[in-house]
């Protein structure tokens, strides 16, 4: 039995098209029709094009499918095929003025679906508040990428980031107040990252990044970056608040599954958090260990960490995915 396509499937496989691509499917397939025509003109390719303005409005916009609407129509009325099918040029016009108006009612319907969709498909993977990504959604991405990390030559990065003192902003001033830290929090958090990477809330005051970097040193100087960054971003605010942050660093060739990640970086993050308000704390994994790495602590003049300060950590103790065993600052 043949699978049937999915839905979603065929949407992501038209979206994964390039619009080089796409022009290139346009324009082949509008010399075909007019040769088809002009061998065969008392068949009519006009419904054939119906697929092609479809495809540009979906790919393309409404300007690509407005403009492979006027295009078909008027290669319904060129003379050639008026006096091939034995029409008048009256008739040839008509024709194509029937078409035209055919398809600009698919250009309308396509182009108006694609908003819904991309509407729709917006408001599923993203969080209504802050517009970081949804649990759902950054979850999917990071098993992604967590799998092919292995093989892809990038070393990977999840961390949990989470608002100190957020719990008191909304007992003493509101929720609405706690709201507006929210957004401006995740509005440092997705300008903090680059174009692979993703920002994402997993609920309440707690997020999660998944950062890509070359090297484990570049890696934990994004971390540090990231971390000031996330600071930064909160130093507008009239409360006490600060940002505690637990990432891990997947080296290369690791292999590690979505939920042991998650676990281990949010007990990073608590590591961090029970160290003192405003730092962070980088664990790193490689096959089956995860060794601590040293970590700094925002103050109220930087978050950068002094060697006092990353020396406080011992990176030689190390503990195994599943176990208790935690480096204390």
């Amino acid at each position: 039995m043949i699978p049937s396509i999915h839905p979603r499937d065929l949407i992501d496989r038209l979206d994964a098209v390039s619009c080089r691509a796409t022009w290139t499917i346009l324009a082949a397939s509008c010399f075909a029709f007019v040769v088809f025509d002009w061998l065969v003109p008392e068949v009519g390719t006009g419904p054939l094009y119906i697929p092609l303005i479809a495809l540009a409005g979906w790919r393309l916009g409404a300007r690509a499918a407005c403009a492979v609407a006027f295009v078909a129509a008027f290669l319904n009325i060129l003379p050639l095929h008026g006096v091939d099918a034995g029409m008048s040029a009256i008739g040839a016009v008509a024709r194509g003025m029937v078409r035209l108006g055919a398809y600009a009612f698919v250009t309308a319907t396509v182009c108006g679906l694609r908003r819904v969709h991309d509407r729709e498909r917006y408001a599923a993977r993203h969080d209504a508040l802050t517009g970081a990504l949804n649990r759902l959604s950054f979850e999917e991405h990071a098993r992604h990428v967590l799998e092919r990390c292995a093989a892809d030559g990038t070393v990977t990065v999840l961390a949990l980031a989470d608002i100190d003192g957020f719990k008191s902003v909304n007992d003493t001033f509101g929720h609405a107040e706690g709201d507006a830290v929210l957004r401006r929090f995740a509005e440092a958090g997705m300008a903090a990252i680059g174009e692979r990477d993703r920002f994402g809330r997993l609920g309440g005051d707690e997020f999660v990044l998944l950062l890509q970097a070359r090297t484990v040193a570049a890696a934990e100087s994004r971390i540090a970056t990231v971390h000031r960054r996330l600071c930064d971003g909160l130093k507008g605010s009239p409360h006490t608040i600060g940002v505690s942050l637990g990432a891990l660093v997947v080296r290369l060739g690791a292999n590690l599954e979505w939920p042991e990640a998650v676990r281990e970086a949010d007990r990073l993050m608590y590591v961090a958090k029970r160290a003192g308000t405003g730092g962070f704390q980088i664990g790193t994994f490689a096959e089956t260990t995860v060794s601590a790495m040293p970590s700094s602590r925002a103050s109220s003049t930087s978050t950068e960490g002094t060697s006092e300060d990353r020396s406080a950590i011992d990176p030689i103790r190390a503990w195994i995915p599943g176990l208790a065993s935690e480096t204390a600052a």
